[in-house]
């Protein structure tokens, strides 16, 4: 097993307040939500409020940082489901940047890829984007991934999409690891028996990152922002490729100042992120409680019917760059199925925009119990993912090689 990493410095943080850590180059923002007598989180500001300004800038601490309002990571941003997200970007980067909305299934003129579906924001220049939220659940959003140079400085926030109907928990906390290093950690303040919704977010470029919780079960609630049939992680363990999100129902069994670590393993190493620790004598609750139904469901198909499907098949290099003639055109409402063949000595991130997909076995007709956006491929293996295209536009498909920062493949469809 890899050695833990000596502990960095941690600061108490209330639950309504915005921590950032780093060992090892693994950033992490932890913005967590406090829920009023009636569920409604409280503690961050909703875009319901109106359009809001976010200003792309360099930071005014971290030197060599550049951050959404400055700061790394930038605001989580919250709305319900069906909500119009609001949000005018200024850039005030001395080049020029957009941003894509990762995960959600929006307007194709507001995916946020220059070149295909808007123009470059130039320097001084804003962007205003406006959509619905057509889904609960954990997104992000950062600039184009043609490298991961801006990302790299620490361009990236967390998108979360509440549920019409709150979900039973006591906290809900959105983790974004990175790989822009910072300088301090969080303590998470919590009571015995507490269920803690984790919003897990892979904002690295390139890496692979597992995360466990020391001591403690886990229940996969979400997959990519979208809710899946509850299991229980391995051993407390979820890996996550760049881009993908994990939501995790924890039912914390701490004693009064009891912690438990949550750990990274990532190149080799396990690097301890946060510590949960125990502030209070009382149980949060009498009993325990039953465990974890489904989340409410998001508007995507039961099923897909594959008899009538478009078939495409592409091989993935690192020189396929740009936007040419599309892969393919599909009439809307049509089923695809497509073949991602990956001809490269390394593991390779796909992730496909404006949809989410289902992952076909490779023995038979079936499919995993989970949607996704984002698809971890090993070298020199080729998979297959259907989806409904029902999402009308140009949206993009792009991968990169695990440990490379550079040298993107890219290429995108049409949906008529």
């Amino acid at each position: 097993m890899p050695m833990l990493a000596p502990p960095g410095r941690h600061r108490s943080a209330s639950l309504s307040r915005r921590g950032v850590l780093a060992l090892g180059g693994i950033a992490v923002a932890a913005a967590a939500l406090r829920h009023d007598a009636h569920g409604q989180a409280t503690g961050v500001r909703t875009l319901a409020e109106g359009l809001r300004i976010i200003r792309a800038r360099p930071s005014d601490s971290e030197p060599g940082a550049w951050g959404y309002d400055g700061a790394v990571p930038g605001p989580l941003l919250r709305v319900r489901r069906g909500e119009e997200i609001a949000v005018r970007l200024v850039n005030e980067l001395p080049e020029p940047t957009a941003v894509h909305w990762h995960g959600v299934r929006l307007a194709n003129a507001m995916d946020g890829v220059p070149g295909l579906t808007q123009p470059p924001i130039a320097p001084g220049a804003s962007f205003d984007y406006r959509f619905i939220a057509p889904d609960a659940g954990t997104f992000w959003y950062h600039p184009p991934l043609d490298s991961g140079t801006q990302l790299d400085r620490g361009l990236a926030g967390v998108l979360l999409v509440e549920e019409a109907v709150p979900v039973d928990v006591d906290r809900d906390l959105a983790i974004l690891l990175s790989d822009r290093q910072l300088s301090q950690s969080v303590d998470i303040a919590v009571r015995s028996s507490e269920r803690l919704r984790l919003r897990l977010v892979n904002a690295t470029y390139a890496r692979v990152l597992a995360v466990r919780i020391a001591g403690h079960a886990a229940t996969v609630m979400a997959i990519d922002g979208e809710p899946a049939e509850p299991f229980a992680a391995r051993n407390g363990r979820v890996a996550l490729g760049p881009g993908n999100r994990v939501d995790l129902f924890v039912d914390v069994t701490l004693a009064l100042a009891e912690s438990a670590p949550i750990v990274v393993e990532t190149d080799g190493r396990e690097l301890t992120v946060a510590r949960l620790i125990c502030e209070s004598a009382a149980d949060a609750r009498p009993q325990r409680r039953a465990p974890p139904g489904l989340l409410p469901p998001n508007p995507l198909p039961a099923r897909i019917d594959l008899r009538n499907a478009l078939k495409h098949e592409v091989a993935l290099s690192r020189t396929q760059g740009g936007y040419g003639p599309p892969l393919f055109s599909v009439r809307r409402g049509r089923a695809v199925m497509l073949g991602l063949a990956n001809r490269a000595d390394a593991a390779q991130a796909v992730h496909v925009h404006g949809h989410h997909f289902r992952l076909l076995d490779r023995l038979d007709d079936g499919w995993k119990p989970f949607w996704l956006d984002t698809l971890l491929l090993p070298a020199w293996e080729t998979d297959h993912i259907a989806f409904v295209a029902d999402n009308p536009g140009k949206w993009r498909v792009h991968a990169h090689q695990l440990g490379q920062n550079r040298g993107a493949w890219s290429a995108w469809f049409e949906v008529t």
